[in-house]
């Protein structure tokens, strides 16, 4: 099913506003499709528009500038003029600040991004060149005057998206999702998704695809690599496997418009979504979103953290979401636990486990149980399953099927789990134990003593509220009696003056 996607327009305005105007005023023949050694531009701090282009490629459809990346970073990127999209970013892992000035210069062969404060936030390594360029493809390109093979191409360092053209290798840097947690990378004859925990320290693999026609037990068969064709697909190939130095597709993904005959100017890219789905769009001429003609993982409940961590999803038309933590503390629905974990539960010796809390729970199990390490036995009863994780401070829970006898370890923070209507199929679970959490148990002696303090407090406390009404009582009767015998009864007026002649001496 293909489904559209909406870019984003304030973007979308103020880039086509933008580009509208260069056109205008000078023309699209005036618009810069070439930087030379020397070339110097600055940001300036805080600018109202999101995109300040520099560079474009020749069709006018990308262009490479500095980008406000949500509402306070900035990085440098390709962006497809049209939708607005970044294609690529130079640094997405530590982007700079938009509210602070920032230079890029191309100087000496390099393109380099620096801040006044933070110094380079970015530049192309091992580079010579004489000028950049934005081709048509959108790779940004370093290249020499006397060739045509760039000497540094943005295609060799994608961020989170592939484009038609672009070969996507073993030795390529992975696609990093925009929120940083997760991955698509590829194998010597497979490709996976991965999520990305304690800063891609821990990898755990949640959707995998062997390559058909790969052999993995083949030391000396060369590595697949893949790439985005403009017909509708994902094709993976072998170097050097057609014979003459040519290349041997051994494996296809299609989309759904594969075997449809799309009319006008197409653009495609497969995307590193933030939900740790990949997913494949296609852009038309006049289109006003994108369409999405391909996804990795159909059931949102196989994604890793569609319900959040301690999640559990539950499977139907429309797939609902419920907590694992059933407490009387605990949310009922997502978010169900605080907190991004950033480390296991090792103690500072490896060994020993900080304290953490315990839930169990029946009819559930995980998507990705199949690339998920498990005993090498089967045939475990539950306990055994429980205890290979509980004194395991790397493990954070362990699911079990009493049908079969598998037990799979996690190894990694709990993220969502699947509602399965199977009371043999339950799941262990540990809670990291947080500061604020934590209660001091009193013993019952204790408690006595403190109940029968807090008894005497308020007594006192009465106590002392009415005696310190008596005394006020006391003092207001007292306050009365003098003004009664100061009161002067009318009489005549030489009575007053007797009255007055009295304190004379």
């Amino acid at each position: 099913m293909m489904k559209a996607t909406k870019g984003v327009p304030a973007i979308a305005v103020v880039l086509a506003a933008v580009l509208c105007v260069a056109s205008t005023v000078r023309g699209e023949d005036q618009l810069v499709r070439q930087l030379s050694n020397g070339f110097t531009a600055m940001h300036a701090a805080g600018a109202t528009s999101p995109f300040e282009p520099l560079l474009y490629a020749p069709s006018g459809v990308f262009a490479l500038g500095f980008l406000r990346v949500g509402s306070a970073s900035l990085d440098l990127a390709v962006v497809h003029l049209p939708s607005s999209f970044p294609v690529w970013r130079a640094t997405p892992a530590s982007p700079g600040d938009w509210s602070r000035p920032a230079t890029l210069t191309f100087d000496d062969g390099s393109l380099v991004l620096t801040d006044p404060d933070a110094g380079v936030l970015w530049r192309t390594l091992d580079t010579i060149g004489d000028t950049v360029a934005l081709l048509n493809t959108s790779n940004l390109i370093v290249r020499r005057y006397d060739t045509s093979v760039p000497t540094w191409q943005s295609f060799d360092h994608p961020s989170d998206t592939l484009v038609v053209g672009q070969n996507f290798t073993v030795s390529s840097p992975p696609l990093i999702s925009g929120n940083r947690r997760f991955a698509f990378r590829l194998g010597k004859t497979f490709m996976a998704l991965q999520m990305e925990f304690y800063g891609g320290r821990s990898t755990p693999t949640y959707w995998k695809h062997t390559v058909l026609e790969a052999q993995p037990e083949n030391a000396t068969e060369p590595p697949v690599y893949g790439r985005l064709d403009s017909r509708g697909f994902f094709g993976l190939y072998l170097a050097g496997g057609g014979g003459g130095g040519g290349e041997q597709k051994v494996d296809t993904l299609s989309f759904d418009t594969f075997v449809q005959n799309l009319t006008g100017v197409v653009f495609r890219r497969m995307t590193m979504d933030d939900d740790g789905n990949l997913r494949a769009y296609y852009w038309t001429d006049g289109a006003k979103d994108w369409i999405s003609d391909y996804k990795a993982i159909a059931d949102r409940c196989e994604l890793p953290t569609s319900c959040g961590a301690y999640g559990l999803c539950v499977p139907g038309a429309a797939a609902q979401c419920q907590c694992l933590l059933d407490s009387d503390t605990a949310s009922t629905s997502p978010p169900c636990h605080a907190g991004e974990e950033t480390a296991d539960l090792c103690s500072g010796d490896g060994i020993q486990q900080v304290g953490f809390d315990v839930v169990w729970r029946t009819r559930v199990s995980v998507a990705y149980k199949e690339v998920l390490p498990s005993l090498e036995t089967t045939n475990k009863t539950e306990a055994e399953c429980e205890a290979a994780c509980v004194g395991n401070c790397s493990c954070w829970g362990a699911v079990y099927n009493g049908a079969s006898g598998y037990c799979y370890l996690i190894d990694f923070p709990v993220e969502t789990m699947v509602y399965e209507a199977d009371e043999r199929k339950v799941g262990y679970f540990k809670v990291r134990r947080l500061p604020s959490m934590k209660r001091s148990r009193m013993s019952p002696g204790v408690i006595a003593a403190t109940a029968v303090l807090s008894l005497v407090l308020v007594g006192l406390a009465v106590a002392g509220a009415c005696s310190g009404y008596r005394l006020w009582e006391r003092r207001r009767r007292k306050r009365a009696g003098m003004e009664q015998e100061l009161v002067v009864e009318p009489g005549p007026y030489k009575d007053l003056k007797t009255m007055g002649s009295l304190t004379k001496p």
